[in-house]
């Protein structure tokens, strides 16, 4: 029984009562009623800072019938209450909950009642609450990104004295908005002689013809009893095993061990099939079924290598026994507001990055665990899953309550996610150790000897003990510590562990810094471009659309994000922030969707030494110039059209050296194959300098120099020259790359072209546009006017004579005509108006 209707809220102090929506936040029905204006419109965000300085009341009432009242044992389970929450049933208190990530579970067999009864939680200020913690303490905790300024609490940053999502306290890409609420499912459950606590499911002695299932069904009955327990298939009915056992009152673990034959195996995506096996647990007495659960697994290995070797140790993912290039991401929680993120919503960016050829991401330690279906998704869609526990980029308290309070959330996450195949590995914690070794914050914070001394015992204690001792006792696979490795200064950067590299963005460094800096696994790393303006006008006023506006600066929370990204787009495009708007918003995807693609195919050119590439980020949490590939209503941003090219499982890339173009071809394809490689260095009006093709050998899984052009047999002035590196078999292209030798304000970009199109509707009512073009066209974009929607491809550059079609798909059925708009960079850079298309 979920408990979701009929919930009131109310300001403590007040008794003000207001319809609610559970799951939700004070924010969300605070919004809803008119009480606060959009906290992601404009400056909105200072205007609702009080919110988390009070206490709120939900209450809601509930019917129980006899059937129910009637069983053995009545349970409430809170999968989610954020965060200090008092819960009353029937008057009397029967849980103190302290900690976002916990499920909560309450025996109130004795306070339930047949018919109506009363639910009330009581949600203390995470503020008040927090603020004696942090005195307690006795010194400062170090929490990079805490907005302590905005949310008026000082020099105090009290995120980190809270289990709570760290995000929700403002970060470089997310505003502060401290929020209380019940963001999961509250449901009664009920049960009479005995009932499934989990199950957990391992896999031994894999092989092609046999796998061998073992597990624990973790049950709690009632009383001493004979029961059967099975584990079935759930689609076809086999039984797999059929145990009978006696039950002790109280907790039991029931063991199993069963062969799959032939089985059929799960592999990340591009690699094969995400063979999933439905299998449901059940437990029997008498011939009557007291519970079951189901849940898929994937029959495969899944390991972290960090072998030593000749430089080092390597850091790879071994799927099946084949070491797998990562081609990924970041994801940060989908909204500030969790109980925003539909099903809906969580599926179009998991497909999204499925789509662009991704075969991990990593789910970021300041946001949450992600509910379940996440992960189910993943394990749809073939994404890996790099797994932080809820701690980034600050110190925390180490007394025992803290510490126990985290072992507990640990359990509860851990055991809820282990069977998901998809599930890769887990990490301690984002940029902790990196902080301490790299960032001088000791210095900074200036803590005492004595201090400083306990602050790094409490982490060690925490990440290299205590974390790892509960996650191995409930789950075997691998554990890091700390994303990035940083032990020592300087340990990690090209030899052994994960690196975050931030300097291009922040020094700022050109892109060539990737090919200098190239680690054992890259796993954050990027550059920020602002959203769609179609994006930004929902929440910014027109007359507000400049960069330094308060309302836009407001919506651009990395120190000096907008000077860094205008210094970089004035250096490589020679445009600045008094442009036309919307030319600056598209230069900037540009200019970050390069960077992006320059760095990934750096570091798949340099498989096995590096073997992962996880961009900063794939989604945003609100409208916001950030590093995501998608912006915050959904629209994929240049970027995202650029990894979907560079992730593709078999790529051809171009290497600059010493003004020779040196060609690669990179495979995740587990066998070799053999492609016809074309190569053209090509000026801007179709004219060919220089020709080749031969048939190469595309080694699997490998990276693998084929040909290069040397400088000589290119003319010195290559403002006007284009090298184009194309892959194909059977007259199918495979993969083609365009490579340009200076930048790009330095182009002689044809302004004086001819862009033909033809636009269909299709029965599906979707648009097909044919465009060709006389002239080399770089950066083409294409827009949809007043209509919402995705495209097959955009953002991309046409060749002299080349015809393209691109598909519109829109979100909703129209039967107005549709207009189309053509954005070029020969336009952008030439200040030329755009072009617009009709049907």
């Amino acid at each position: 029984m979920t408990i979701d209707k009929d919930w009131v809220f109310s300001q403590a102090e007040k008794k003000e009562w207001l319809k609610a929506s559970v799951p939700g936040c004070v924010h969300t029905d605070l919004l809803k009623h008119n009480k606060i204006e959009d906290p992601f419109f404009g400056t909105n965000e200072k205007k609702v800072q009080w919110i988390d300085k009070k206490d709120w009341i939900y209450q809601t009432s509930f019917t129980v019938d006899k059937n129910t009242s009637s069983h053995n044992h009545q349970e409430l389970i809170f999968e989610g209450l954020d965060t200090y929450a008092d819960v009353y049933l029937n008057e009397e208190k029967i849980l103190s909950a302290n900690n976002m990530f916990r499920t909560w579970k309450v025996d109130v067999k004795n306070i339930l009642k047949e018919g109506k009864n009363t639910l009330k939680i009581y949600f203390h200020s995470p503020i008040k609450v927090a603020e004696p913690l942090w005195d307690e303490v006795g010194y400062p905790l170090y929490a990079i990104n805490d907005d302590a300024k905005t949310g008026g609490t000082g020099d105090k940053k009290l995120s980190v004295m809270t289990r709570k999502a760290g995000y929700q306290y403002g970060w470089d890409w997310g505003p502060r908005l401290v929020s209380s609420g019940i963001y999961r499912p509250i449901t009664l459950k009920s049960w009479g002689a005995t009932t499934i606590e989990n199950v957990h499911y391992t896999q031994h002695n894999m092989s092609e013809k046999n796998v061998t299932v073992k597990g624990k069904v973790n049950l709690t009955s009632h009383a001493k009893s004979k029961a059967k327990v099975q584990i079935v298939d759930a689609k076809s009915g086999v039984v797999y095993t059929d145990t009978k056992v006696k039950l002790s009152k109280g907790q039991n673990a029931v063991s199993f061990s069963f062969d799959i034959k032939n089985p059929k195996l799960w592999w990340s995506n591009g690699l094969g099939e995400q063979n999933l096996y439905t299998l449901k647990a059940q437990v029997t007495i008498d011939g009557e079924v007291q519970d079951e659960k189901v849940e898929n697994i994937g029959i495969r290995t899944i390991e972290l290598n960090t072998a030593k070797d000749e430089i080092g140790a390597a850091f790879s993912f071994r799927l099946n026994g084949q070491d797998v290039f990562m081609k990924g991401t970041n994801y940060i929680p989908g909204d500030m507001f969790l109980d925003r993120v539909s099903d809906e919503k969580l599926e179009e960016t998991i497909k999204a990055c499925a789509d662009a050829n991704m075969n991990m991401i990593r789910v970021w330690g300041g946001g949450t665990y992600e509910r379940d279906l996440f992960y189910d998704l993943c394990d749809k869609y073939g994404l890996l899953v790099w797994q932080d526990f809820m701690f980034a980029c600050s110190l925390y308290p180490g007394d025992e309550a803290f510490v126990e309070n985290v072992k507990a959330e640990v359990k509860d996450n851990v055991i809820r996610l282990r069977n998901h195949p998809s599930l890769a590995m887990w990490c301690g914690n984002n940029e902790i150790e990196w902080a301490w070794f790299g960032w001088g914050i000791q210095k900074q914070m200036k803590w005492s000897e004595a201090d400083s001394t306990k602050i790094i015992n409490d982490y060690f204690r925490l990440f290299t003990e205590e974390i790892p001792n509960v996650l191995g006792e409930y789950d075997n696979r691998d554990y890091w510590a700390s994303s990035p490795y940083f032990r020592k200064y300087g340990d990690h950067l090209e030899n052994e562990g994960d690196r975050h590299l931030w300097d291009v963005w922040k020094g700022p460094k050109a892109w060539t810094y990737y090919k200098e800096h190239v680690p054992r696994f890259m796993s954050e790393y990027g550059y920020q471009g602002y959203p769609e303006v179609a994006t930004l006008k929902n929440y910014v006023k027109e007359e507000d659309m400049n960069l330094w506006s308060p309302a836009m600066r407001n919506h651009q929370k990395a120190k000096y994000g907008n000077k860094r990204i205008l210094k970089n787009v004035q250096k490589e495009f020679d445009v600045n922030g008094k442009d036309d708007f919307e030319k600056f918003v598209y230069i900037s995807q540009m200019y970050q969707a390069y960077d992006v693609k320059f760095a990934v195919e750096t570091h798949r050119r340099n498989m096995p030494h590096c073997m992962g590439t996880l961009y900063w980020q794939v989604n945003d949490c609100w409208p916001v110039a950030s590093w995501a590939s998608i912006d915050y209503e959904g629209r994929w941003k240049a970027v995202h059209y650029a990894v979907r090219d560079s992730y593709k499982n078999v790529i051809v890339s171009i290497s600059e050296e010493n003004k020779d173009f040196h060609i690669y071809t990179v495979s995740d394809k587990l066998e070799d194959e053999s492609a016809d490689l074309t190569l053209k260095v090509m000026d801007f009006d179709g004219k060919v300098i220089y020709e080749n093709k031969e048939l190469v050998q595309v080694q699997a899984n490998s990276s693998k120099f084929q040909f290069v052009i040397p400088s000589t047999l290119v003319p010195l002035n290559r403002a006007n020259l284009v090298v184009v590196a194309e892959l194909s078999r059977d007259g199918k292209v495979i993969d083609r790359n365009e490579y340009f030798s200076i930048r790009n304000k330095d182009l002689a970009l044809v302004t004086d072209y001819t862009l033909e199109q033809e636009i269909v509707k299709n029965a599906d009512n979707s648009y097909s546009i044919t465009l060709k073009t006389d002239k080399l066209l770089r950066g083409v974009k294409l827009e949809s006017q007043d209509h919402t929607g995705s495209w097959s491809d955009n953002y991309f550059d046409m060749l002299p004579g080349e015809s393209v079609e691109v598909v519109w798909y829109p979100s909703s059925d129209s039967t107005e005509e549709m207009s189309f708009k053509a954005i070029t960079m020969n336009q952008m850079l030439s200040k030329q108006p755009v072009q617009k298309m009709s049907k």
